[in-house]
């Protein structure tokens, strides 16, 4: 319930503070005096754009403040979901700076103007001429329907099922899609994956492979020069061993007398075994080394190969020819897997499909049942705004259950006679203005009576009736503010006689500028508010007395 609505530099309003009744409250005023700029600042708070033209004054910013009671609307959850702070009373504040940028508050935490028209949707439901073309809309006929129905919970409770249906079916469309593309890929990842297996790729393989090709390259090099050393160092007739053995021999007369001479013999037996060790070595290498042009070949063929992979794959080493190989053997096991998990997938949404059909049916015969006694509450309420031939038909043309969509299977269409002995037929095709306006206030009423509405705003839906039909509509609207609030912009006094509290818009101006006001006028004033608006200025004492009965 909206119980305080504050602007500030908006427009032609400099400011005002307006103090809502619960019950019914009426707007009224001369044509021009500023309605329709409350209608503008009000949206404000629910989240309508703004721009800079929405300030009075240039130099101060504009500001709109709605003080709502919001005890019995179940918002707390939608609090929590965006981490804001919960009261009963709730404040939303817009704010347009003089540059032209906006701002808007909930509970004094800023928010994005989806976030306030999300919540502005559940706190306000604004009625206007324009409005009620949603009557034409099968999404506001059908929710209609389930407002009467009081399908509320098994619609959610379809919803859910059906977009986890949606989701999952959407799902299985992608994993076919991948499975297709892995198919046609499937060959060519089979001929990469066995020509790597086949290869039988070791990690340091390479490596080894070099060093054995550059052995084997060179074999008769190494061959050659480890022979001709071993033989200097042992096998030739003055090798360098015998030589050395030699010069001990000569010191070793000469040793006694020199103890240096000793210390140089052993020095040189020392030589003597490295130089003995060294030639075996020498020879081992000379005897082991041979030239083998077959196994040359076969290493030079695998060292090929290897590099040719390498090249194909765009990598530099055998480890990262094995990270594709095994990246070759998951995607080839995937194919297989992809296949497993369509075919479980599709079993899924089998089951999934006859719970989604079978909840829309379940969703069906509600609303068909309720369809009955929605058609019997609005043609007493026509017949209670002077619409006494009018009636209307709700029609439900349902799909197949398993032909659903996201709101179940039903297509309603509300039509409409407004006479006896009409056809039934679309309601644009037959209502007037002031006929829909009326409509539009029965089935807000009916509604009023199942679910908690927010608070409602009729922005003069009444234009296009009088006399006794405008006294026929104030009764009803008066009812329906009987059961939540109401805020009603009329130019009818019948509407503006059941006033639980009365608002009077008007104009001033100065020398310069024009300002818009409004105030909450005593019972007095609204006699004489009334009295205008049944006679003009300067009302006789029995237009008067017409308007002390309109008030009752």
């Amino acid at each position: 319930m909206l119980t305080q609505l504050h602007i500030s530099n908006y427009a032609i309003i400099n400011q005002v503070n307006i103090y809502f009744d619960e019950k019914l409250n009426i707007i009224t005023g001369e044509t021009g005096a500023g309605k329709s700029i409350l209608m503008g600042a009000l949206g404000l708070i629910l989240g309508e754009r703004a721009d800079l033209k929405a300030l009075m004054n240039s130099n101060d910013k504009c500001v709109v403040e709605g003080t709502f009671t919001i005890t019995n609307y179940n918002l707390k959850s939608y609090f929590e979901a965006h981490e804001l702070d919960f009261d009963n009373t709730c404040i939303i504040r817009r704010e347009i700076s003089t540059n032209g940028k906006s701002r808007a508050f909930i509970n004094d935490t800023p928010v994005n103007l989806s976030q306030l028209k999300e919540l502005g949707s559940q706190l306000i439901d604004i009625v206007s001429q324009h409005q009620t073309l949603e009557l034409n809309e099968g999404e506001f006929q059908l929710s209609i329907v389930d407002a009467i129905a009081e399908t509320e919970d098994l619609l959610t409770a379809y919803k859910k099922q059906f977009n986890t249906y949606k989701a999952d079916e959407k799902y299985l469309k992608e994993l076919i899609e991948r499975e297709q593309k892995a198919r046609q890929d499937e060959d060519y990842f089979r001929f990469q994956l066995n020509e790597l297996t086949e290869a039988n790729i070791a990690v340091n393989e390479q490596e080894e492979l070099e060093k054995k090709l550059d052995l084997l390259s060179n074999a008769e090099q190494i061959q050659q020069a480890s022979g001709s050393a071993h033989r200097i160092l042992e096998a030739d007739e003055q090798s360098l061993i015998d030589q050395l053995r030699n010069l001990k021999t000569l010191l070793a007369s000469a040793a006694k007398h020199h103890p240096k001479l000793e210390e140089l013999i052993n020095r040189l037996d020392s030589t003597i075994i490295e130089l003995k060790d060294l030639a075996a070595e020498l020879e081992i290498i000379t005897e082991a080394t041979q030239a083998n042009p077959s196994e040359l070949l076969t290493t030079e063929t695998r060292l090929q190969l290897l590099f040719n992979l390498q090249k194909k794959h765009r990598v530099n080493n055998n480890e990262e020819l094995i990270f594709i190989q095994e990246k070759l053997q998951h995607d080839v096991n995937v194919i297989g897997s992809l296949q497993t998990e369509i075919e479980q997938k599709e079993i899924d949404l089998i089951k999934q499909k006859k719970e989604v059909s079978k909840l829309s049916k379940s969703l069906s015969d509600k609303r068909n049942k309720a369809i009955p006694t929605i058609e019997k509450n609005i043609n007493e309420l026509l017949k209670q705004v002077q619409m006494l031939d009018a009636k209307i038909k709700v029609e439900n043309e349902p799909n197949k259950p398993e032909q659903f969509n996201s709101n179940g299977i039903d297509n309603i269409n509300l039509l409409f006679a407004a006479n006896k002995g009409s056809q039934f037929q679309p309601i644009n095709k037959v209502a007037s203005g002031g006929e829909l306006s009326r409509l539009m206030l029965c089935i807000k009423s009916i509604i009023s009576d199942k679910v908690a509405l927010p608070s409602i705003v009729f922005d003069e839906i009444d234009t296009g009736i009088s006399g006794e039909a405008a006294l026929k509509v104030s009764q009803v609207m008066k009812k329906h503010a009987g059961k939540h609030q109401v805020i009603a912009i009329t130019h009818l006094p019948q509407i503006a006689g059941k006033a639980d509290a009365h608002f009077y818009v008007y104009k001033s101006t100065d020398k310069t500028t024009t300002h818009t006001h409004i105030k909450k006028l005593n019972e007095n004033e609204r006699v004489e508010e009334i009295a205008r608006m049944l006679h003009g200025e300067n009302p006789s004492e029995k237009v008067i007395e017409a308007a002390k009965e309109l008030i009752g």
